[in-house]
């Protein structure tokens, strides 16, 4: 039986680096990191919300993390706890939903 992959494994020490807010999707399911401070010395907060732009959505849950190699790791199973429980559909244009 072939291992799950974990939609979330591109979330690294280097991904913070890359812009001060990272936004990120898995089908519907979204997530924003925001990074304070430098790498080993700062923070990342970890948002989840609904299938819409965050200054639109009213349903959002954060955390903040340490910006380093456990709070990467932590922030990945965070947002795969959060994956498990919002559950997500496959993107479609037609608002997120499938086509019947």
């Amino acid at each position: 039986m072939e291992e799950e992959k974990d939609p979330f494994a591109l979330i690294t020490m280097t991904i913070p680096k890359r812009a001060p807010v990272f936004p990120g999707s898995v089908g519907t399911f979204r997530y924003r990191l925001v990074r304070d401070g430098k790498a080993g010395e700062g923070t990342v907060q970890a948002s989840v919300y609904e299938n819409i732009c965050f200054e639109k959505a009213k349903h959002i849950e954060t955390e903040s993390f340490p910006w380093t190699e456990e709070g990467m790791a932590q922030i990945r199973a965070w947002l795969n706890q959060k994956l498990q429980e919002r559950g997500t559909q496959p993107f479609s244009i037609l608002g997120g939903r499938d086509v019947e």
